[in-house]
């Protein structure tokens, strides 16, 4: 009802030709918001009293807990639309005549396309001299926030070794979990890290398929689903995926089974990475509220929230309360990680893994 009102909106703005008083693509465009101080930011999004975001789901990250904190903190509405990077940008750029969206949270490849598609604006946080160089856009116009890394969580019931690497699970007898990896993007990246351990990468998956091929005719390859119940039942003993989704799962099954031991580790032979960008639509019709969302996203505060998710945070300056490090994975295990920056190069490797598993692994499973 919003997009169709502001739609109509639009039509009688341009029917009428008052373009100023129907503004939120020209308002958008005409102001840099890195030129306006926090202060006047901080007034005008009080003034615009709502947001709405995109990519940014409850239960990811522990988004709900930040803009619950950023409502309270500042009086400001929140909506958040699901969807992917591609269609985070995508509606950017067909609702920019009657825009209903003010900012997203893209895959890290993302940022770069956000910016040859000219459907974002920049704006510089406080805090940004804290970000490393190659985590934002020079101006401001993305900037990562939060990563991920390919990591493994074992069940110390089943496996007595420490499984940090993928040459570590060669050498044990473990069975491997790793989900659906037809469909399943987490589980792509999880072959995809195999073969950048093994010697390959995104143009090279053969060593990766060699070694699935090995797991699954030894019958040491699980295809199904992680869940507490088959933790309980002990049927999982290591299941690889991102380090924020392995921690999450390890404390899920704790608060169901606290007898259950259980490890996550980062496998630092295959340590591929890959981070979320904040993007402020170039159209936003609420700009001064996502600008000051960024801010409040990349403050000590905001960056805690991530780390509350299982993410880690961007900046390495922020210190995290105890009971939070406690529960992340040691930082000298992320050493050696592979940043994953070409979007269009890993599609195409995710696609061919998706295919070849189907015709060259499953049939072994069978």
């Amino acid at each position: 009802m919003k997009k169709r009102m502001l739609q109509v909106a639009a039509g009688f703005c341009a029917a009428a030709m008052v373009m100023s008083g129907c503004g939120a693509k020209e308002a958008a465009e005409s102001v840099d918001l890195r030129e306006v101080s926090l202060d006047e930011i901080i007034e005008k999004a009080k003034e615009e009293g709502e947001i709405a975001s995109v990519g940014m789901p409850a239960d990811w990250a522990n988004w709900k807990g930040s803009w619950e904190a950023f409502t309270e903190k500042y009086g400001i509405a929140h909506e958040d639309t699901d969807m992917s990077s591609a269609e985070e940008l995508s509606t950017f750029d067909t609702e920019k005549d009657a825009p209903t969206k003010d900012m997203g949270d893209v895959g890290q490849a993302f940022g770069p396309t956000a910016m040859e598609m000219d459907v974002v604006q920049p704006y510089k946080a406080s805090t940004w001299d804290s970000i490393p160089d190659w985590a934002k856009d020079p101006d401001g116009n993305w900037v990562i926030t939060y990563l991920g890394t390919m990591s493994c969580m074992q069940n110390n019931k089943n496996v007595d070794e420490t499984i940090d690497s993928w040459k570590a699970l060669a050498d044990s007898d473990c069975t491997v979990t790793i989900g659906d990896v037809v469909r399943g993007a987490s589980s792509q990246m999880a072959v995809l890290s195999c073969a950048y351990a093994l010697g390959g990468g995104l143009d090279n998956l053969d060593p990766a398929f060699e070694f699935f091929e090995k797991l699954a005719k030894e019958g040491r390859l699980d295809a199904g689903a992680y869940s507490q119940e088959r933790m309980e039942r002990n049927e999982i003993d290591v299941l690889l995926t991102w380090d924020y989704l392995t921690l999450q799962y390890r404390d899920l099954t704790l608060e169901t089974v606290p007898e259950a031991s259980i490890d996550c580790h980062v496998m630092k032979d295959g340590a591929i990475q890959s981070g979320y960008c904040l993007v402020i639509n170039k159209y936003a019709p609420h700009p001064y509220s996502a600008a000051l969302a960024v801010e409040y996203l990349l403050s000590d505060e905001g960056q805690i929230d991530r780390a509350k998710g299982y993410a880690r945070p961007i900046r390495s300056d922020v210190e995290l309360p105890e009971e939070l490090q406690a529960k992340m994975i040691d930082d000298a295990e992320y050493t050696d990680t592979i940043p994953m920056t070409d979007n269009d190069a890993v599609t195409e490797a995710c696609t061919e893994i998706a295919s070849r598993w189907e015709e060259e692994i499953i049939p072994l499973m069978n």
